[in-house]
């Protein structure tokens, strides 16, 4: 039961820092791309979601970017997801 808990963390880790990823990454025109060391961070969202997600959240504060909604958070049926 533990590991599943853990793994289902884990697959939340990952969306949630998909997400902050998507939205770190609209903040750089198309055709003027991002700086390499960006680029691999974002990579890690799939194997260091948790390490990632701190680093993604700072710099979409740092820009003003509002951040997506946690599906992490647990919040009361009804009301509306929480946004930090």
């Amino acid at each position: 039961m533990a590991q599943q808990g853990a793994s289902e963390a884990a697959a939340g880790d990952a969306k949630y820092c998909g997400s902050l990823a998507k939205a770190y990454q609209g903040t750089f025109p198309t055709q003027e791309g991002m700086p390499a060391s960006d680029v691999f961070m974002l990579s890690q969202c799939d194997s260091n979601a948790r390490a990632t997600i701190p680093v993604l959240e700072k710099k979409l504060a740092d820009k003003k970017i509002p951040l997506p909604s946690d599906e992490r958070v647990a919040h009361q049926p009804g009301a509306p997801a929480v946004q930090r």
